[in-house]
C-alpha cells in the first residue's frame, strides 16, 4: 500500500505544491512529486533508508534521513521571511523563478494588489516605473511602457488576448482584478512567441484557478469617498481532481468633478457588473480546464442642459461594453521532460452608443433620429494556440515550438455594416542552450501568414550570463511586426463631434527591439537586496497613428509615419528585512520628435520617471501599513498649427501618493484595510493637447479624481 506524506506549515494548513524528492543510495534518478490541494502526496514504501527534500517557494527547504518509510507521516515547513522570488510563467517554456528566467520580468503579486486596494489594472499599473496611463472621459484609460503606446503592448489573461480596443488601446480600467492573483509585466520584445502587438512587452494576468480548502467563499467590499461603490465575492468546490470556482461582482462609480458642474462630470459614471465561472480538472499527467468570463459596462455622458422660454433639456449619451470568453485549456506531460499545452478560446466584443434627448421636466427621454448618433460595433476573435517543450537528457538544451492562430470578424455602422475580417496564422520556434551554469542562449524564430499582409520572419535571440552568484547580465532583441488593424483600415466613424475614417492603403509596421540589463542581488539571511540597471531602444518603421492632414479640414484618419524610435534606462532597487520592504527606481525616456526632420528642433523629447513604495507588516499583530508614490515628469511635445507653423509646448509633470493600512482577524478570515488615495489631490495639469479626433485643443489635461479616502472589508469562509 502507498504510504502518504502530509506536508503543513506551522499552523498546521496544508501546503499545495511542495516538491518532494525522495532518493536512495541504490537508485540513480529520484522520485519527485507534487503535494495537492490538501498537501498530500503519495510516495510509496521505503524499506531502506531514504534521504527526503521538501521545497516550496514560500518555506525554508526541509531535509532529513528516514531509515524507512512504511506508514503515513506528516512534514510542517517554516516560512520564509525574506522577499520571495517570484514565480513566473509568461515567456517561460515551463515555471521559473524571476532570477532564473532569461527574460525581464516586472511580478506584481496579490498581496501588492491588495496594499494598493487596486480594483482594475489601471489602478496597480499607474504606479509601475516607465509606465504612463493616460485618461480620457469616453474612451477611458491606456498606458505606454518604455516609451511605447498600448498598442504595441499585448494585453492577455490566462494566455488569452483580451479583445476590444479603443484607439488601438485596450481600456485599461476595465480589466478587473478581483481573482486575478498576480501580474507579470515583461519588458522587451515578445513577437516571436506572442505575435503582433507584443513588439513593446506584454501584460499577462494570471487568475486564481481553484479554492485551496474543499469548500471556500468570500465577500469583498469597498467605498470610496469619490463616490465608487465595489461589491465581488467568489464560491469554490474542490475534490482534489477535480474543482469549481465561481466568481462575479459589480463595481459602480458615480462620477467626478473637480468643479460642480450639474449634470455634465470630466469623469464619467458608470458601472461594471462582471462574472466568472471555471471547471478544472487535475489527473496524473493531463489537466483541463473549461472558462467562461463575462464583462458589462454601462458609461452615462450627460450633456449640459439647454434652456429655451418653452423646455429645457439635454443630449447624454450612454456606451455599452460586453465582453464575453469562453475558454479551454489542457497540459499532458507525455514523458520525461516534456510537456504539451493546448489553448483554444472564443471571445466576443460589442460596444454600443446611444443618444437620447431627455426633456429635464418630465424626465421622459427618447433616441435621437438619426445614424450618426447611433453606433455598434461588433468583434468576434477565434484564439488557438499549441505548444510542445522538452529537454535533453543532459539538461543544456530545452525548447519549445507551437502554433499560434488568430482569426477577427468585426461588423457593425463603424465598418458601414459591412463585415470585414483578417487572419494571423503562425509557427513559432523557441530553444535554450545552456552551455555552462552561467551562460544561457536563448534564440528563437516565427513564421507567420497573414491573411491582408505578406509577414516577414520574425527572430529573436536573448542571452543570460551569471557573471558571479550575485551579479547577472540579460539582454535581448527582437524583430515586431504588426499588421493593420481592422478599424485602422475600414473605421467609419462621422458625426457632428467625429470625422474618423479608416485607411485601407496603410501598410504594416515593422521595428526592431533591445533591452539589456545588469542586475545585482544580495542575501544575507533575513536581508535581501536587489539592484538593476537597464536599458531599452525600440526603431520602428511605418509606425501607425491616428493624424489630422490637412489642418483645415476635420477629417482624422490613420496614417503611416516614416520612421519613430524611443530609448531610455531605468534603475531599479528592492529590498527587504523581516516585515519590511522597500522599493524605489529612476527611469529617463527619450520619443523621437517627428518635427525634428522639418523643423530646427530636438531629435528627441525626454521624460523622467520616479516610483516608491515601503511596506512594513506586523506579523504578530497581522497588521500592513504601506505607501506608494509615483512621479511623471514634464513631458515636451509639438502642435502642428492651423497655418502650419509648430509649436512647442510642455504637459506639466505630477505626482501621486497612496497611503493605506491593513488589518488582517481570525487568520484572515476577516480583513479591513483603508486609506488615502492621491493624498497630494492631484486633479488637472496644464497641457496643451492639440485637437484631436476626440476633442478640441485644450491647455489642462485630467490625470485624477482628487483627494478620496477609501475603506475595504472582506470575508472568508472554508472548511
Amino acid at each position: 500500500m502507498a504510504q502518504k506524506v502530509i506536508v503543513t506549515n506551522m499552523a498546521g494548513e496544508p501546503v499545495n505544491q511542495a516538491v518532494i524528492i525522495l532518493k536512495t543510495a541504490e537508485e540513480g534518478h529520484p522520485l519527485i512529486v507534487l503535494t495537492d490541494n490538501n498537501g498530500l502526496a503519495e510516495v510509496g514504501t521505503f524499506l531502506r533508508k531514504v534521504q527526503i527534500v521538501v521545497r516550496h517557494v514560500s518555506f525554508v527547504d526541509y531535509t532529513d534521513s528516514l531509515n524507512q518509510i512504511t506508514a503515513d507521516f506528516k512534514i510542517r515547513l517554516t516560512e520564509k521571511d525574506v522577499k520571495l522570488d517570484e514565480v513566473v510563467v509568461t515567456s517561460e517554456f515551463t515555471p521559473k523563478t524571476q532570477s532564473e528566467s532569461i527574460a525581464p520580468v516586472t511580478v506584481i503579486n496579490r498581496t501588492q494588489i491588495d496594499n494598493q486596494a487596486a480594483s482594475n489594472l489601471e489602478s496597480v499599473l499607474s504606479q509601475q516605473l516607465n509606465i504612463r496611463i493616460s485618461q480620457d472621459g469616453i474612451l477611458g484609460s491606456s498606458m505606454s511602457m518604455n516609451g511605447l503606446s498600448g498598442q504595441n503592448i499585448k494585453f492577455l489573461v490566462d494566455g488569452v488576448p483580451v479583445t476590444g480596443r479603443l484607439d488601438g488601446s485596450i481600456d485599461l480600467s476595465q480589466i478587473n482584478l478581483n481573482n486575478v492573483e498576480r501580474i507579470e509585466v515583461v519588458n522587451g520584445p515578445m513577437a516571436t512567441s506572442y505575435g503582433t502587438d507584443a513588439a513593446g512587452g506584454v501584460v499577462n494576468l494570471i487568475t486564481r484557478q481553484s479554492v485551496d480548502k474543499k469548500f471556500e467563499t468570500g465577500i469583498n467590499t469597498m467605498y470610496e469617498s469619490i463616490g465608487q461603490y465595489n461589491v465581488d465575492g467568489f464560491a469554490g468546490f474542490n475534490t482534489g481532481k477535480s474543482s469549481v470556482y465561481v466568481s462575479g461582482g459589480r463595481n459602480f462609480f458615480d462620477g467626478w468633478s473637480s468643479t460642480d458642474t450639474g449634470r455634465w462630470q470630466e469623469w464619467k459614471p458608470k458601472e461594471q457588473i462582471f462574472g466568472n465561472a471555471r471547471y478544472r480538472w487535475v489527473g496524473k499527467k493531463v489537466v483541463a480546464s473549461y472558462s467562461l468570463n463575462v464583462f458589462d459596462e454601462k458609461l452615462s455622458n450627460k450633456g449640459t442642459p439647454r434652456m429655451t422660454p418653452y423646455a429645457a433639456y439635454a443630449f447624454d449619451e450612454y456606451y455599452k461594453t460586453q465582453r464575453i470568453t469562453n475558454q479551454i485549456q489542457s497540459s499532458f506531460i507525455p514523458g520525461r521532460d516534456m510537456l504539451l499545452s493546448a489553448m483554444f478560446a472564443h471571445s466576443y466584443y460589442q460596444r454600443i452608443k446611444n443618444t437620447y434627448i431627455k426633456d429635464l421636466t418630465t424626465l421622459n427621454e427618447s433616441l435621437v433620429a438619426g445614424s450618426e448618433e447611433q453606433d455598434t460595433t461588433r468583434m468576434h476573435t477565434i484564439t488557438g494556440r499549441a505548444t510542445f517543450s522538452g529537454m535533453s537528457k543532459d539538461s543544456k538544451i530545452s525548447y519549445q515550438s507551437g502554433i499560434d492562430l488568430t482569426h477577427e470578424i468585426a461588423d457593425g455602422s463603424r465598418f458601414n455594416e459591412e463585415t470585414k475580417s483578417s487572419g494571423d496564422y503562425a509557427l513559432f520556434f523557441t530553444a535554450a542552450y545552456k552551455p555552462s551554469v552561467k551562460l544561457e542562449f536563448k534564440p528563437g524564430f516565427r513564421i507567420a501568414y497573414n491573411t491582408n499582409f505578406k509577414a516577414p520572419v520574425i527572430p529573436s535571440f536573448s542571452v543570460k550570463y551569471q557573471l558571479s552568484k550575485i551579479v547577472a547580465i540579460r539582454g535581448s532583441y527582437g524583430k515586431g511586426f504588426r499588421a493593420p488593424g481592422l478599424k485602422e483600415m475600414y473605421l467609419y466613424f462621422v458625426d457632428i463631434n467625429h470625422n474618423i475614417q479608416g485607411n485601407e492603403n496603410l501598410l504594416p509596421e515593422y521595428s526592431d527591439n533591445f533591452y539589456v540589463s545588469a542586475s545585482v542581488t544580495h542575501n544575507y539571511n533575513t536581508i535581501t537586496f536587489n539592484h538593476e540597471l537597464s536599458g531599452f531602444y525600440n526603431s520602428m518603421r511605418n509606425l501607425i497613428t491616428l493624424a489630422q492632414p490637412d489642418p483645415e479640414n476635420s477629417l482624422f484618419t490613420y496614417v503611416n509615419l516614416g520612421k519613430y524610435s524611443t530609448h531610455g534606462m531605468n534603475y531599479r532597487i528592492n529590498g527587504s528585512y523581516k516585515g519590511f520592504s522597500a522599493g524605489a527606481g529612476v527611469s529617463y525616456t527619450g520619443r523621437y520628435n517627428i518635427y525634428s526632420d522639418s523643423a530646427d528642433f530636438d531629435q528627441y523629447i525626454y521624460s523622467p520617471d520616479f516610483s516608491a513604495n515601503i511596506q512594513y507588516h506586523l506579523t504578530k499583530v497581522n497588521l500592513t501599513f504601506s505607501t506608494f508614490f509615483k512621479f511623471n515628469g514634464k513631458l515636451p511635445g509639438y502642435k502642428l498649427n492651423e497655418d502650419g507653423t509648430i509649436t512647442q509646448f510642455t504637459n506639466d509633470s505630477y505626482r501621486f501618493l497612496d497611503a493605506s493600512v491593513r488589518k488582517g482577524f481570525l487568520k484572515n478570515r476577516i480583513s479591513f484595510a483603508a486609506g488615502v488615495k492621491n493624498i497630494l489631490n492631484v486633479t488637472n495639469v496644464n497641457a496643451m493637447n492639440a485637437a484631436s479626433a476626440h476633442s478640441a485643443g485644450n491647455e489642462e489635461q485630467a490625470v485624477g479624481t482628487g483627494r478620496s479616502y477609501f475603506g475595504k472589508l472582506t470575508f472568508l469562509f472554508g472548511k
